[in-house]
């Protein structure tokens, strides 16, 4: 079925047939936690955040002393 809108001279085609469904939530599905895997998870991360902390800092550093090196040779 067409429908005519006036404004901006435009024709706009609505399909009334189309029915929107209900969002069904699962929330019977019960499902086991095991904290003690949670807490591995939580370890492991914190350890790869220290990892790329420190070659951060190492990288900065290294550049650091490599630019100061470079000045120091022009001089």
């Amino acid at each position: 079925m067409q429908k005519y809108y006036f404004h901006n001279g435009k024709l706009t085609n609505v399909n009334k047939s189309k029915k929107k469904l209900p969002q069904s939530l699962n929330i019977d599905i019960k499902s086991v936690v095991d904290i003690n895997i949670l807490l591995n998870k939580v370890k492991i991360e914190e350890k790869n955040q220290i990892k790329k902390k420190i070659i951060f800092f190492s990288l900065v550093t290294a550049i650091l002393i490599l630019f100061g090196t470079f000045i120091t040779f022009l001089k």
